[in-house]
């Protein structure tokens, strides 16, 4: 059983130099295009597969050069896009909906990261000059590509949802394991924590002043103001250039409130005022599709004075001291409004945490209470007291350690199997090697 391509985090045919070259023949090899494939109404060429191995080649890969086994590898590639073809007609046949939105991003990180591989912007203009493109048609082909890619892991996702899951062996999760585990490289040393976070709190004047701005906002907007503009003027989320734009979510991802009104709303309303612990907002739906909602908000934060920070420093203060003292750090978290899937934290690698963490946790023994120390994430200060409850060195895994996930591995890669052979049956292919 293995990986379908789609599943990679990006298409191979997106590799540096793939687009800077054309594919060059091996010797003996002949350069010229053919049908290697027809999946429905698409046909595969022979260029699009030496193309994937100049990407291949590109990404440091081997590419065999003895004609039995780069026939091979042409072979399983051919396999692949096949495959990935076949996903993507029953994709478009199910009107999957994918948006510029929702790939932009992605196609931009991809330029960067081509742009940083070339190592300057002109070397990068220059390759693509080499190779007969444009800046805009090489962005042209990335969104293509990325919203192929989008279309089919949502259709997946879809189909696959509504699969009953099917039996996995201890065996084959051994095995599995087994045949993943040079890939898996070293598991990193890690740390688990109980913590409590305190977040200064604005005082009632400092609200009261934030609800009437929000108020005159929302005043604004139902006389005919543009969110978008007002959301530049006056939000103060990290959204407000683009004009508060959150882009899609799912339920679980935004705080209750937030979620809640947002679920409640039909595309193109506006909410009242909703508050959260972030502070006041106003949400425009923008779009619903099926379980997500695509909106924008207005944040107003009421005002965080010195003294309410000192104030909040000094609690943290007297939280360490009744944690040192035995008192339960998860109690005293919940007691002073830490949320609760912050107040436990298992497993997490030492280098992943944020840097206010520090030396401070990584030096700390099992048992031992540390902090208060200041976090700030961009919302403003917060204070940390955490517990560190237990440790894990560097080492090599064990199939112990990431049971759960090659299970959850397994099941995915039958449920695909499953799904693709449900499309083999209905979608007409023809090999033609």
């Amino acid at each position: 059983m293995r990986l379908r391509s789609i599943l990679m985090a990006a298409p191979l045919a997106l590799a540096l130099p793939a687009w800077a070259q054309q594919p060059t023949p091996q010797p003996g090899e002949q350069l010229w295009d053919r049908v290697v494939a027809v999946v429905g109404d698409t046909t595969l060429l022979y260029s699009d597969v030496l193309m994937e191995l100049e990407a291949m080649q590109a990404q440091g890969q081997t590419v065999p050069t003895d004609p039995a086994q780069r026939a091979a590898l042409v072979r399983d590639i051919v396999a692949r896009r096949v495959d990935d073809l076949m996903l993507l007609e029953a994709a478009r046949a199910a009107a999957v909906e994918v948006e510029a939105t929702d790939v932009l991003g992605a196609v931009e990180r991809q330029i960067q990261q081509v742009q940083q591989g070339f190592g300057s912007e002109e070397a990068f203009l220059q390759a693509l000059q080499q190779s007969g493109r444009t800046m805009q048609e090489y962005r042209q082909t990335l969104t293509q590509q990325y919203t192929d890619q989008t279309m089919i892991q949502r259709f997946m996702q879809q189909r696959v949802q509504t699969m009953a899951p099917p039996p996995v062996s201890e065996d084959e999760i051994r095995q599995f394991f087994e045949a993943q585990r040079e890939r898996l490289g070293s598991r990193p040393a890690t740390v688990s924590l109980q913590q409590a976070i305190l977040k200064p709190q604005p005082s009632d004047s400092a609200r009261m002043a934030a609800r009437r701005r929000a108020d005159e906002i929302l005043a604004e907007l139902r006389r005919g103001g543009d969110f978008e503009v007002l959301a530049r003027r006056h939000s103060q989320d990290p959204s407000a250039p683009q004009g508060g734009m959150l882009g899609w979510f799912r339920q679980g991802q935004m705080v209750r409130p937030f979620e809640a009104m947002a679920y409640a709303l039909r595309p193109g309303e506006t909410s009242p005022v909703v508050e959260t612990e972030f502070g006041y907002h106003i949400i425009k739906l923008e779009k619903a599709r099926g379980p997500e909602r695509q909106a924008r908000h207005i944040l107003i934060r009421p005002e965080v004075t010195d003294a309410d920070v000192a104030r909040t420093r000094a609690l943290a203060d007297s939280v360490a001291a009744a944690a040192r003292a035995g008192a339960s750090l998860t109690e005293l978290a919940e007691r002073h409004g830490t949320p609760a899937d912050q107040r436990i934290a298992r497993d997490v690698v030492l280098d992943r945490l944020p840097p206010a963490y520090g030396t401070t946790v990584a030096a700390a023994e099992v048992g031992a209470v540390v902090g208060p120390f200041e976090l700030n994430e961009g919302t403003g200060p917060s204070f940390v007291v955490a517990k560190v409850t237990g440790r894990q060195a560097e080492g090599a895994y064990t199939l112990a350690d990431v049971r759960e996930q090659v299970r959850e591995r397994v099941v995915q890669q039958k449920q695909i199997e499953r799904l693709l052979a449900e499309l083999r049956q209905n979608t007409h292919i023809r090999i033609s090697l």
